[in-house]
């Protein structure tokens, strides 16, 4: 099966489309809260994420998994040629562009599935009440859903480079909330979250392409910041991590033999606008407040 890298060029009119927003800041933190713990409070503002461990229980995240599974099956037929992304039923699926040696499924090449929050478990999460309380006491009492993405960490797949998520969310408000569940264990094999505590208190970056051969379509990179601060993010089975969307973030390589997958979700104030033309892997699903009656 042919394998075309993406160009460099194509690679450079993405960066220079995101950095668009570059410059841009988020003075937002929460001071009265109904919901969170004083603990959740002092982590959401000063370091710029909150990890709530076991929140769901390992057989909920096998049933997400799962549901995966059927999916990708599903949108893409064994025998189908080689393309960046593949689009079927609602959902959208990102081809890895450097899979690992031993590949034996279609999900074994996958890197992401987009725009799945409004069915199954996915939609189950985004409905909990947990979750739900303490995004409205950063976002407020009006609340969507906008992306989701199951991310695939399959053996011998890159890491994602430096970035800050509201770069790739031209919005007209800020912050956005990210929440990853790890659905598998995470440790630094396998390719675990690595954060840059507080650096949500910054600007917007410039974000310059990821120039290695074979990089997945969408990564960019900040390469003006000191990052010596890093801090690798542990996470067992069932573990959420709720983040800031200017938090800067990276995944380290998986060099394990076992894939390590995530799902992941980004929710904004509802009537947030996106501009002239919204990104095709957003889908504006209500989960609290006036949206729900609209």
């Amino acid at each position: 099966m042919e394998r075309k890298d993406i160009d460099l060029d194509s690679k450079k009119e993405f960066s220079k489309k995101l950095n668009e927003q570059a410059g841009r800041t988020s003075s937002r933190g929460v001071s009265d809260v109904r919901f969170m713990t004083a603990d959740q409070k002092k982590s959401w503002n000063q370091l710029g994420y909150i990890l709530i461990p076991n929140f769901v229980e390992e057989s909920f995240c096998d049933q997400m998994n799962n549901e995966v599974s059927e999916i990708i099956q599903s949108l893409i037929p064994e025998d189908s040629a080689f393309s960046h992304a593949y689009a079927g039923d609602g959902h959208i699926a990102i081809r890895e562009m450097k899979p690992g040696e031993n590949t034996e499924t279609i999900e074994d090449e996958i890197s992401k599935l987009f725009r799945i929050h409004s069915k199954g478990s996915f939609n189950a999460f985004i409905k909990n009440e947990i979750l739900g309380n303490i995004l409205e006491d950063i976002l407020g009492p009006n609340i969507d859903c906008f992306l989701s993405q199951f991310i695939f960490k399959n053996p011998g797949a890159w890491g994602q480079p430096w970035h800050q998520d509201s770069t790739y969310f031209p919005f007209d408000r800020e912050p956005q909330v990210a929440a990853w569940l790890a659905t598998s264990e995470a440790t630094i094999e396998n390719g675990c979250l690595v954060v840059l505590p507080g650096s949500h208190h910054e600007h917007l970056h410039e974000h310059l392409p990821d120039e290695r051969k074979e990089s997945n379509y969408g990564y960019t990179e900040i390469k003006d910041h000191d990052f010596s601060k890093e801090m690798p993010l542990l996470l067992n089975k069932g573990d959420l991590l709720l983040f800031h969307s200017f938090l800067m973030h990276k995944s380290f390589d998986n060099k394990s033999s076992s894939r390590r997958t995530a799902m992941v979700y980004h929710f904004a104030e509802t009537g947030t606008k996106f501009g002239e033309v919204d990104s095709p892997t957003n889908e504006w699903i209500s989960i609290r407040g006036r949206g729900l009656d609209a």
